[in-house]
């Protein structure tokens, strides 16, 4: 995409068009415009947001539709389900998550299902990180 780039997509008598380019700060500015069988406007969107972030975009509008059941029957995959509840399932760890993690894991209150919250995982992600990363207990354990 050097300076624009413009996608449109009609469907069920409503048309959608949406136009990117990439600003002088590397972001990505967006625009979305939809429209009725009558042709009247439904809906207008527009912001921007870094480039590598589209995925993430991707990600929170499959999931509102998900939410909202608007998701085909049987489309919910494992990690779409999954992601309802803990946003990060089954994405790779970064080096900054891990560090993340050892730090709330050093903490005196540390629990599994806390560090689940906190770093949008499940319980059993977790544990499984916990171990790789060679951590066997966490302090209030070591006290029982």
């Amino acid at each position: 995409m050097d300076d624009g780039l413009r996608v449109e997509l009609t469907r069920q008598g409503r048309r959608y068009e949406l136009s990117a380019r990439r600003v002088a700060d590397g972001r990505l500015e967006l625009e979305v415009k939809g429209g009725g069988a009558d042709g009247d406007a439904v809906a207008v969107l527009s912001g921007a947001l870094p480039l590598a972030d589209v995925g993430l975009l991707a990600d929170l509008v499959e999931l509102l539709r998900v939410r909202c059941g608007q998701a085909d029957e049987g489309r919910g995959s494992v990690v779409e389900q999954q992601r309802l509840t803990h946003a990060d399932a089954y994405r790779g760890w970064t080096a900054e998550q891990d560090e993340k993690l050892r730090q709330l894991a050093c903490r005196p209150d540390a629990s599994v299902k806390g560090l689940a919250a906190a770093l949008q995982r499940s319980e059993g992600a977790i544990r499984s990180r916990l171990r790789r990363l060679r951590i066997d207990t966490l302090p209030h354990q070591a006290e029982a």
